[in-house]
């Protein structure tokens, strides 16, 4: 594969940039217990909390983890998140 990567910076692999979450996709995670999302600003929060894996890319306008990271996390301080099922939908 092909690496990408922006001048003078680290080179990602395409496997490991698609394995990143943004913010967008944590409201889902924090927010499967509820059988909901949480809000953007409360995936923030917990984001910022000291113990919230570091974010792989962290741009002004852009942070993204790795899933793996953000998992283990979860796993360790969101427990059953795994089981709990998205509310449906219609």
């Amino acid at each position: 594969m092909r690496p990408v990567h922006a001048p003078g910076e680290r080179t990602y692999t395409k496997a490991e940039l698609d394995s990143l979450i943004s913010v967008e996709d944590l409201t889902h995670l924090l927010g499967r217990l509820r059988g909901d999302r949480v809000s953007r600003s409360y995936a923030n929060r917990i984001a910022n909390q000291k113990g919230f894996p570091d974010p792989l890319i962290d741009r002004p306008q852009l942070r993204l983890w790795l899933r793996a990271d953000v998992e283990a996390w979860l796993d360790r301080n969101r427990r059953g998140w795994r089981e709990a099922r998205p509310r449906p939908t219609g």
